[in-house]
């Protein structure tokens, strides 16, 4: 089976109250809040392929999740699908790749009144292999159970994401990396940039060079970019979502955003990652172009 996204993950620490209220002011409708076993929060944004994860941790917990705890606000999960975790475990394990052992975990779940238990295995990277963020496998055990269709409709239009942006120091050697890791996927040849894209389905995977990456989205990108330096070689700097309707969007912002916490280009629409605890978000249409 070809390689999938599953989720992406912005990671709010200990705001997860304000992160939801801010996205449903972007015209999301976020899940009620599920409790992992691990001891974190979430909140997500379904679509029919792929979801977009809000993840923290509750204030005052006596379980905490380390891997959130210790990972820096804004964008910072790239999570692809698998069907079958410990055998994607080693396949990883023999071609090289450093991954962590498979780990389950579940959180309680109401649908139309019933109580039920999601349950999941995933198999992380290991952080020092791919720069940025945490990068994992999802096996969804239950996912009739997170794909609910009444969860699938939101009031801006979004159904999908189309684009995740990773900032890193040498776009080409990390490329080599990604396709070591999502077996069978290929990177395009660098754009004059340093550039480099990969094409899973209708999702793009970019890898992006500092320079390009300011060059794209200027002060609305996210602050760990904008150092002199990029921590430990790259950073996760971006989300596109596509949308329906980019003017039901625009009404919807116009409503319930101040217009400076947003940016209209026309054929996209940006919020910037201080909007967003460090997540550059950005919408299209389904016949925008890529930037």
């Amino acid at each position: 089976m070809a390689v999938r996204l599953d989720h992406a993950v912005i990671n709010v620490l200990t705001a997860m109250d304000a992160a939801v209220e801010r996205f449903a002011a972007l015209g999301f409708a976020p899940t009620a809040r599920g409790h992992h076993s691990l001891g974190s929060i979430n909140h997500l944004m379904m679509f029919e392929a792929g979801y977009l994860e809000l993840v923290g941790l509750e204030p005052g917990a006596t379980k905490v999740r380390e891997e959130v705890a210790s990972a820096p606000l804004g964008l910072n999960g790239l999570v692809f699908a698998t069907d079958d975790a410990h055998a994607l475990h080693r396949r990883l394990a023999d071609a090289g790749v450093p991954v962590l052992a498979p780990v389950h975990f579940t959180r309680p779940v109401t649908i139309d009144g019933a109580e039920h238990t999601v349950g999941f295995t995933t198999v992380r990277v290991d952080p020092g292999y791919v720069h940025g963020g945490r990068v994992y496998y999802c096996q969804h055990h239950t996912p009739e159970l997170v794909w609910h269709r009444p969860w699938l409709a939101h009031p801006n239009g979004a159904d999908g994401i189309a684009e995740f942006v990773v900032v890193v120091d040498d776009p080409s050697d990390e490329a080599a990396r990604y396709e070591t890791l999502l077996d069978g996927v290929r990177f395009a040849p660098p754009h004059p940039d340093g550039t480099r894209c990969a094409a899973l389905g209708d999702f793009r995977l970019t890898l992006s060079t500092a320079a390009a990456y300011l060059e794209r989205y200027g002060d609305a990108g996210c602050s760990r970019v904008q150092a002199s330096a990029l921590p430990g070689g790259g950073c996760m700097g971006a989300l596109v979502v596509r949308t329906a309707s980019l003017a039901a969007l625009r009404a919807r912002l116009a409503r319930d955003l101040h217009p400076a916490l947003y940016r209209d280009d026309g054929d996209q629409i940006v919020i910037p990652a201080r909007e967003l605890w460090d997540c550059t978000l950005a919408f299209i249409g389904h016949a925008s172009a890529y930037r």
